[in-house]
C-alpha cells in the first residue's frame, strides 16, 4: 500500500539550469546545499502552479523514452516496509539531512522509487502524455519534460493503483527516506518521489579503484584464484565484463579477466559487488567499511574514461571492473531485505537537480503562474 499525494512544485529556473550547464561543461558537480531558502527561491524559478499536483516526468534518451509519475509519498500512511531498501545508511548523513530537512521548506530533487511494470499505470501515463502539452522550462531543450495533472479524478485514479502495489523499491534517496521516517513521530513526513516502472529504468555498474595498500602480486592472485579462474586480457586492454560472475581486474599495469571457479559455484547467486566486497575488498584488501574507507573510489559507467586515467595515474591503484545488475536481480535483493555494498548500482534516470523542486512554502512566496507550450 503506496499512498501517493499531489504536490506544490516549483518551476524550474533558468538560472539554475545554466549552472547546472555550466558546470556540466566543466566537469564539475555542483552542490547547492548551503544556499539560503532565498537563493534557492530565485534560482529554481516560480511555482507552477498554486494548486497542488501529480506531474508524469518524461526523459527522450537514445535508447528510447523513460516516463514515471512525480508525487509526493504520505510517509504516515504508508507502511514501512512497503518502501524496499537495499542500502545502508550513515547515521552522521541521515542526522545532517534531518537538520536540513525541518530549517528548509524546499525539497530539491525526488528520491527515486522502482514499482513493478503495472498496465494499468502505464495506460494512465499514456493518457496523461496524449491529452496535454508539456509544461515549459529550459530542461525541455535537454529532453526532460513534465506534463501537469490537476484533475481530481485523474489523481484519484493513480492514488488507488497505488494503493494496489503491495512494495515499491527505493533506488535512490536512501539517507533523504530514512531522514524522513526519524522525523515522522514528531510531525506527519511526505516526501518528493519520482515513482518509475522496472521495465523503463536503466541500471549501470560502479567500478572500483582502490589504492594506497600495499600487497605482493604473487599474494593477490592467490588469493583471487581461491574463488576466480584468471585470464589474462589480449594486447591488455581495458575490460568490461559481459555477464554476470565475471569482473575486469587491473594490476601492476595489466588487465585480466576473473571468472568465477567451480569451487566458488556456490556464489553464482550473490551479486557480483556483493561477492567482490566481502571475498576480496574486505577479506584480502582490508576495505571493511567501504562507505567510509578514502583508499577505496567508485566510478559509474558513465565516468570509464576517469577510471582508467585515474588507474594510470596511481601506480599503486587496484581495478575492477564489473557488469550491471539486472532490475530484477535489484528488485529481489530489496524483496529479501538484504543489503547492497555501496555504489552497486547506477541507476538512471538521473533527474537533474534543477529540474523537480517542491515546497508548499515557496509557492506562498511566490506568486506567478505556469507557462504552457
Amino acid at each position: 500500500m503506496i499512498k501517493i499525494s499531489p504536490l506544490k512544485a516549483l518551476q524550474p529556473g533558468k538560472e539554475i539550469f545554466e549552472l547546472m550547464i555550466s558546470d556540466q561543461v566543466n566537469g564539475k558537480a555542483h552542490k547547492n546545499e548551503e544556499l539560503s531558502f532565498e537563493d534557492l527561491l530565485n534560482l529554481f524559478g516560480c511555482p507552477l502552479d498554486n494548486r497542488p499536483a501529480i506531474y508524469v516526468y518524461a526523459f527522450r534518451s537514445e535508447s528510447g523514452i523513460m516516463r514515471g509519475i512525480w508525487a509526493d509519498i504520505d510517509l504516515s500512511q504508508t507502511p514501512v516496509d512497503a518502501i524496499k531498501r537495499h542500502e545502508e545508511t550513515v547515521s552522521s548523513k541521515v542526522e545532517s539531512l534531518k537538520i536540513e530537512r525541518k530549517s528548509k521548506a524546499i525539497q530539491k530533487s525526488p528520491i527515486l522509487l522502482v514499482h513493478k511494470k503495472d498496465k494499468t499505470l502505464d495506460a494512465l501515463i499514456d493518457f496523461v502524455v496524449r491529452t496535454r502539452k508539456p509544461l515549459v522550462n529550459e530542461w525541455s531543450q535537454m529532453d526532460h519534460f513534465l506534463y501537469q495533472v490537476l484533475e481530481e479524478e485523474v489523481i484519484e485514479k493513480f492514488v488507488e493503483e497505488f494503493m494496489k502495489l503491495n512494495a515499491v523499491y527505493l533506488a535512490d534517496g536512501h539517507h533523504r527516506l530514512e531522514a524522513a521516517y526519524s522525523l515522522q513521530e514528531s510531525r506527519p513526513q511526505q516526501i518528493s518521489s519520482l515513482l518509475v516502472s522496472a521495465d523503463v529504468i536503466s541500471i549501470g555498474a560502479f567500478h572500483r579503484m582502490v589504492s594506497g595498500i600495499d600487497i605482493s602480486y604473487s599474494l593477490l592472485m592467490e588469493k583471487l584464484k581461491q574463488y576466480y579462474y584468471i585470464s589474462k586480457i589480449p594486447n591488455n586492454k581495458a575490460y568490461k565484463p559481459d555477464q554476470k560472475n565475471r569482473l575486469g581486474f587491473y594490476f601492476k599495469g595489466e588487465w585480466y579477466q576473473l571468472d568465477l571457479n567451480n569451487a566458488s559455484f556456490a556464489l553464482s547467486v550473490i551479486p557480483d559487488t556483493v561477492i567482490l566486497q566481502d571475498q576480496i575488498l574486505s577479506a584480502v584488501l582490508g576495505i571493511h567499511k567501504p562507505k567510509e574507507d578514502e583508499r577505496l573510489i567508485c566510478f559509474p559507467d558513465c565516468e570509464w574514461t576517469q577510471f582508467l586515467t585515474e588507474l594510470d595515474r596511481d601506480e599503486t591503484s587496484i581495478g575492477f571492473s564489473l557488469f550491471p545488475m539486472t532490475a530484477d536481480a535489484f528488485i529481489t535483493v530489496a524483496e529479501k531485505g538484504e543489503f547492497l555494498p555501496p555504489k552497486s548500482t547506477w541507476i538512471a534516470p538521473k533527474v537533474p537537480k534543477g529540474l523537480m523542486a517542491s515546497s508548499p512554502e515557496a509557492i506562498l512566496a511566490k506568486g506567478e503562474q505556469v507557462r504552457i507550450n
